[in-house]
C-alpha cells in the first residue's frame, strides 16, 4: 500500500475502505496498458492532465460513464479543468485534499490512479444506494426487514425511473407516473427484463424473501453494467444515420438528417443547425453542404441515456478499443509513423471488416504529425485523433479545434444561448431544400 492509499484510508469509514480495496485490483489491471501509453511527468508519473485523461478512458470503456468533472469539454487535455473539478463533486473534502496534495507534488504512479479510480466509483456506487433508499421510500417500504421477491421488483422498477428519467418532467412519485412509464419510454419492457436478469444474478433465485443488502447488491451491478446494456440502442441510432449516409462515410448530409425527421418521423433528428455547431457535430467544410458527423453526433448530451449530478450514461465510445490496441502493441505515449501504420492497418471495425494497405492521404497525414513532433506521432494530441477520424470516420469522432465547441444539454444550451436547440419545421424544410439545390448545381 502506498503512502497516499494509506492517508486516505485513515480518513474513511470502515465500510468505504473495504469496499475501495475490493475494487483496486480491477482498476489496477484495466488501467495498466494506457498507464504505461500516457506521457509521464518529470517525475515519470501523471499530472493532472494525463490522470484525468486515464480516469475518463477507464470510465468511459468500463461503465459508459462520462463522470462530471473528467471531461475536457472542448478544451484540450492539459489546459481544460483541473482534477480537483471531480474530486470536489463526490469525494469528501479533507480526503479530496490529500489526492490534490499528492498529486501537485509529484504525480501518480499506476497504484495511486488505480486507487482514486476505485475511491471514484465506490463513492459513485454509494449515490446508487441512496436512490435505492429513495425508492424503499416511494414505495412506503421498509428496509429492516426481508421483502418478497416482487416487491423488491417494484423498488427496482422505481430506482431505474429515477435513475433514466428527468425528475423535473416526470415524478416518480406519482402513482400515475409510474404507470404511464410504457407510454413515455417505450423500451420500458426491456428496461424491466434488464431488472429481473440482474436480480437473477445477484440472488441465483426468482422468488422468495430478499434482503435489503442483496437490494444493493443489485443495484450497484444495474448501474455498472446499465451503459453496456442499453448501448443496443445506440448502435440502432447509428445504423439509422447509416442508412442516411452521404457519399462521405460518416457523415449525413443536414437536408437528409432533418428530412427524416420531416419525412419518416425520426424524432431525434430534430437538433438545430446551431445547436448542431455548438455540439462540435456540424461539418461546414462544404458550406452549400452541411454534414453530421455521426460519431461526434452519437456521442452528443442530446443521445446521453440517463444523468445525474455526478455522472451521465452514454454510448460506448467505438474508437476507444481501437486505441487501446495501439497502445497495447505500442507500448508508449508515441511511435514512429511506420510502426503505427503498421498496427493501424490490422485493425477492424463492424464497418471496416478487414486488414487493409492505408491509402496514401493518410500516410502522409501521420507523416505530418511526425515532422512536428521529432520524427514520432504521439496517440494523445489532437492530430492524432484526427487521423484516427480519418481512418475510422465511423467510429471517431472528429476533434475540433480548441474552443471552437462547446457541448451541452439542449436546455443549458438554451438557458445560455436563447436559441432553441431543435429547429422548426420550416427550418427543417428549409434544410432539405438547400441540399436539394445544392444538389442541382453540381
Amino acid at each position: 500500500m502506498t503512502e497516499l492509499e494509506h492517508d486516505v484510508e485513515d480518513r474513511l469509514p470502515v465500510i468505504q475502505r473495504l469496499g475501495i480495496e475490493a475494487r483496486v485490483p480491477t482498476m489496477l489491471e484495466a488501467m495498466r496498458p494506457l498507464y504505461a501509453a500516457l506521457p509521464k511527468n518529470e517525475n515519470g508519473e501523471l499530472g493532472h492532465g494525463a490522470v484525468r485523461y486515464a480516469l475518463y478512458r477507464l470510465f468511459r470503456q468500463m461503465h459508459a460513464w462520462l463522470v462530471n468533472g473528467l471531461t475536457p469539454s472542448g478544451q484540450p487535455w492539459s489546459t481544460s479543468k483541473s482534477l480537483s473539478d471531480a474530486l470536489d463533486l463526490k469525494v469528501p473534502m479533507r480526503v479530496a485534499g490529500l489526492f490534490k496534495e499528492h498529486l501537485d507534488k509529484s504525480g501518480f504512479n499506476l497504484a495511486e490512479t488505480a486507487f482514486l479510480a476505485a475511491t471514484l466509483e465506490e463513492l459513485i456506487f454509494e449515490e446508487a444506494i441512496e436512490k435505492l433508499n429513495q425508492s424503499y421510500d416511494i414505495l412506503g417500504l421498509g428496509r429492516e426487514n426481508p421483502l418478497p421477491w416482487d416487491s423488491v421488483k417494484d423498488v427496482l422498477e422505481v430506482y431505474m425511473m429515477i435513475y433514466i428519467f428527468d425528475s423535473d418532467k416526470y415524478d416518480v412519485h406519482d402513482p400515475a407516473v409510474r404507470l404511464q412509464i410504457k407510454d413515455v419510454y417505450p423500451n420500458w419492457p426491456a428496461t424491466q427484463r434488464f431488472i429481473r436478469k440482474q436480480m437473477r444474478e445477484v440472488t441465483h433465485k426468482a422468488d422468495g424473501l430478499l434482503e435489503y443488502v442483496e437490494a444493493e447488491h443489485i443495484v450497484t451491478q444495474m448501474a455498472g453494467r446499465y451503459g453496456q446494456w442499453q448501448d443496443i440502442e445506440c448502435r440502432e441510432l447509428k445504423q439509422t444515420l447509416l442508412a442516411l449516409e452521404s457519399h462521405c462515410q460518416g457523415r449525413v448530409e443536414l437536408g437528409d438528417f432533418h428530412g427524416s425527421a420531416l419525412g419518416d418521423g425520426k424524432w431525434q433528428f430534430e437538433e438545430s443547425g446551431d445547436y448542431l455547431r455548438q455540439l462540435g457535430s456540424l461539418d461546414e467544410t462544404v458550406k452549400e453542404k452541411p454534414s453530421v458527423i455521426v460519431p461526434n453526433y452519437i456521442d452528443s448530451p442530446s443521445n446521453y441515456i440517463s444523468t445525474s449530478e455526478t455522472y451521465a450514461v452514454v454510448c460506448f465510445d467505438e474508437c476507444l478499443p481501437l486505441l487501446s490496441s495501439l497502445e497495447k502493441a505500442i507500448g508508449g505515449p508515441a511511435a514512429s509513423p511506420k510502426s503505427i501504420a503498421s498496427h493501424v492497418k490490422v485493425l477492424t471495425t463492424p464497418s471496416q471488416r478487414e486488414p487493409r494497405e492505408l491509402p496514401l492521404y493518410l500516410l502522409r497525414h501521420l507523416d505530418g504529425i511526425a515532422k512536428v513532433h521529432r520524427g514520432q506521432v504521439p496517440l494523445h494530441g489532437r492530430l492524432f485523433a484526427q487521423f484516427m477520424h480519418h481512418a475510422f470516420p465511423r467510429e471517431c469522432q472528429y476533434p475540433a479545434k480548441s474552443g471552437t465547441t462547446k457541448p451541452m444539454f439542449p436546455t443549458e444550451s438554451e438557458a445560455e444561448t436563447g436559441i432553441s436547440s431543435i429547429a422548426t419545421e420550416f427550418e427543417m424544410a428549409a434544410s432539405e431544400a438547400a441540399m436539394n439545390e445544392a444538389h442541382k448545381a453540381v
